[in-house]
């Protein structure tokens, strides 16, 4: 019921914004570089590294990912965009990443880790396998604020369906386990320059996230690059994405973790 009513705000929300573009004249803007190409896809990797922490509210206990659980490793997370442009200043999407990393540390210290119903202690010497998992699906409206030959500048309306958990055991039996199944709405701009004919800079930046229930994630993200077109319609992007995520729920258990890393992809304007 609750991603329900979010996504019933969201629409009304984005049929406002809408609305108000088409009650005023477009063309009187500037647009003396907007495309022709109406559809945009993107397919890529990004090799991202895991830091952050958890928190237990049992015992006020911090437990950080890296220094006592071992992360600070690089996995490859798959990100995928499409979006349609649907007038010269008007644009809707979705777009989506997915990644797990795991880790494996023998304790140093004892920890208090957040779990459903209750935290849990884990004594020091015990070797904790971890197992994290995020993956993200936007919904977004583009807002094109000026297309000038040489660059593009917009904002962003989203909501991020987020699925973010983690997984605590022994080699033998599970300890604690805690995840986030929230909608979130965002607000984003970004842009891209034309450096050369067949070279662009781009880069994006959202956050102010806004959820709708009892459990909450709240995110910051961004990502900047450059694109190199070797047609007229196709791409190879090279960049780097950054993402501070953080998780909490009705009684102060929380999930935060921070991916950052180079991005690679291939992209195509049709």
């Amino acid at each position: 019921m609750r991603k329900i009513l979010t996504i019933v705000l969201f629409v009304m929300i984005l049929l406002s914004f809408i609305g108000f573009s088409y009650g005023r004249n477009y063309y009187t803007y500037n647009t003396i570089g907007a495309s022709d190409n109406k559809y945009s896809i993107g397919v890529g990797v990004w090799s991202a590294e895991l830091a952050g922490d958890t928190f237990a509210p049992s015992t006020t206990f911090t437990t950080d990912l890296e220094s006592d659980l071992g992360f600070g490793n690089t996995k490859a997370l798959i990100t995928f965009d499409f979006s349609y442009r649907f007038s010269n200043l008007n644009g809707a999407g979705v777009s989506f990443f997915s990644g797990s990393h795991k880790a494996v540390r023998t304790l140093t210290r004892n920890l208090t880790l957040p779990g459903d119903p209750s935290d849990v202690v884990v004594n020091s010497g015990t070797t904790v396998f971890t197992d994290i998992n995020y993956s993200a699906f936007d919904l977004y409206y583009r807002r094109y604020f000026a297309t000038e030959t040489n660059y593009n500048f917009y904002g962003l309306l989203g909501i991020r369906f987020n699925n973010l958990s983690a997984d605590f055991s022994t080699s033998t039996a599970p300890l604690a386990s805690t995840e986030f199944n929230v909608a979130t709405a965002y607000l984003g701009i970004g842009g891209d320059f034309k450096l050369s004919e067949n070279i662009n800079a781009f880069y994006q930046a959202q956050g102010l996230s806004l959820s709708f229930s009892g459990e909450k994630i709240n995110f910051i993200e961004y990502k900047l690059g450059l694109e190199y077109k070797f047609t007229q319609n196709w791409g190879l992007n090279i960049g780097y994405r950054y993402n501070n995520t953080k998780g909490e729920d009705d009684f102060s258990r929380s999930l935060k973790v921070k991916y950052q890393g180079l991005t690679f992809g291939i992209s195509g304007r049709f």
